[in-house]
């Protein structure tokens, strides 16, 4: 099987910055100073600053402590910034599938496609959880996001985590009508890696 690809052939690196929404930031790393932490507007300058200057790509951190939410903060940004791209990280089963489907294809819109996804496998709160209990819940919940970003008419899901049936999805589709927004995944587990099987699957209708 040929490589797939999902960038131009000429495109040989991504340069890509970091704003801390997650009460992490400050001039030197582990001096947490108040007037940096985490605030929208603090927040808000690190990603014009970045795509002012060229860079590709802004990662938003997602976490459970005090501070601004990945993507209610990206939406306020899409119209403050010229060429970035917002990475938002998703914590996968913080919401139910068929609105983030909803809410990342408004973003995407607001963005005029400039959004991509870092999709992170977490426990749930108050939860501790093994890794194939979250990864395959991480697995189920892009399934369901894909296919709603794609599909006309009804769905039908019935999984492990999630058992629903939708009359009408046409809302959902994204700016980007490519598969939707490009999802950054980490891992090396198998349990890892097979979600990323799946997801192509999903996308290109892969059987191996």
């Amino acid at each position: 099987m040929s490589p797939l690809s999902f960038r131009t052939s000429g495109r040989k690196v991504e340069v890509a910055w970091f704003s801390a929404l997650c009460n992490e930031d400050g001039e030197f790393l582990g001096v947490p100073e108040g007037d940096r932490r985490s605030s929208f507007a603090h927040c808000g300058g690190l990603v014009r600053q970045a795509d002012a200057l060229g860079y590709q790509n802004i990662l938003l951190p997602s976490g459970w402590v005090p501070g601004q939410d990945a993507l209610t903060f990206a939406a306020a940004m899409a119209g403050q910034t010229r060429q970035i791209n917002q990475l938002v990280a998703l914590r996968m089963g913080e919401v139910w599938p068929p609105m983030l489907a909803r809410a990342i294809a408004t973003l995407d819109h607001l963005a005029q496609g400039r959004l991509t996804l870092n999709i992170i496998s977490s426990d749930l709160p108050g939860l501790k959880e093994s890794n194939e209990v979250r990864y395959e819940r991480s697995s189920e919940v892009i399934q369901i996001l894909q296919k709603l970003w794609v599909t006309d008419g009804p769905l039908d899901w019935k999984g492990t985590f999630y058992d629903f049936s939708l009359p009408n999805c046409e809302s959902a589709k994204p700016y980007q009508q490519n598969g939707g927004p490009l999802l950054y995944f980490g891992g090396i587990s198998p349990a890892a890696q097979e979600i990323v099987r799946e997801a192509l699957r999903c996308v290109f209708g892969l059987v191996s």
